[in-house]
């Protein structure tokens, strides 16, 4: 079994470097065309990749990236709220280098406040990642956002917190996590 992980496309809260968990955001042009570059690839290799499913998270970002995908592949995604992006709490719409947004996210166990710490998002990642094992045969595609797919990441490979921190999946980059007698193994794709 494989697991497929995609990042949204491009935002302008993106471009502006802005937190953005579980606030909305739409995608950029740029963000949009990324999208259907990754829904080409995933056409164009659906020979080998197999996918058999797509999970999406229920924010619009990813959504909206899902639909090209869809279309593409001729699947339609199932929302799964616990694939939505981490909760920053106080900070959403804040700027990525604000030095007391920085100083939580080195602290896995301190949440946010107002949101919720990297460690209780591992735990309802952690417990979809394992009822996907169970529940599906078939190769699956999340789709979703860029600190959820750091913690997945960490579901499937050890990472020290230097490697944690210093992982950016970048937008629409596909990660594929390959799944054999309770091993795994991953690789990345940049669009």
């Amino acid at each position: 079994m494989r697991i497929f992980v995609a990042r949204h496309g491009e935002t302008e809260w993106n471009l502006r470097h802005m937190v953005c968990g579980i606030s909305e955001a739409d995608l950029t042009e740029k963000g949009k065309n990324q999208a259907r570059a990754l829904a080409e690839k995933l056409k164009a290799e659906q020979e080998s990749n197999s996918i058999g499913a797509i999970i999406v998270s229920p924010l619009r970002r990813a959504r909206d990236t899902a639909s090209y995908i869809e279309n593409a592949l001729g699947i339609e995604a199932a929302v799964e709220n616990d694939l939505h992006e981490m909760n920053f709490g106080a900070f959403e719409g804040a700027d990525w280098d604000d030095p007391e947004f920085r100083a939580i996210r080195k602290e896995p166990f301190v949440h946010f406040p107002g949101g919720e710490s990297a460690v209780s998002a591992a735990a309802r990642v952690y417990a979809l990642l394992d009822r996907i094992r169970r529940e599906y045969s078939c190769n699956v595609l999340l789709i979703c956002h860029g600190t959820l797919i750091k913690i997945i990441d960490t579901y499937f490979r050890n990472r020290t917190m230097e490697e944690y921190s210093s992982f950016r999946p970048g937008n629409c980059e596909l990660i594929t996590y390959e799944i054999t007698s309770g091993e795994s193994a991953s690789d990345s794709d940049s669009l």
